[in-house]
């Protein structure tokens, strides 16, 4: 589970913190909007499995931005 944040949103790209089982020092990813470049800023301080919990950030994050909705906050979950 990711506890997603909006942290900066412009026109030409969205930065999100998150933060791995809802807890701990946040992680950040930034999505260009328009080419659907994906970066990873900082690793949550949780996130030490190879960066999962990033990976899955940022999935969670370009369906926003193929969407065009942004969310101040959500939850991100998997089975």
């Amino acid at each position: 589970m990711n506890e997603l944040k909006l942290k900066i949103a412009t026109q030409d790209y969205v930065i999100y913190q998150y933060f791995p089982e809802g807890e701990g020092k946040p992680g950040e990813i930034k999505i260009t909007i328009g080419n659907d470049d994906a970066s990873v800023i900082s690793h949550a301080e949780e996130d030490n499995s190879a960066g999962r919990y990033a990976y899955r950030a940022i999935k969670a994050v370009k369906d926003c931005v193929e969407r065009k909705v942004f969310p101040m906050e959500f939850i991100q979950a998997w089975v």
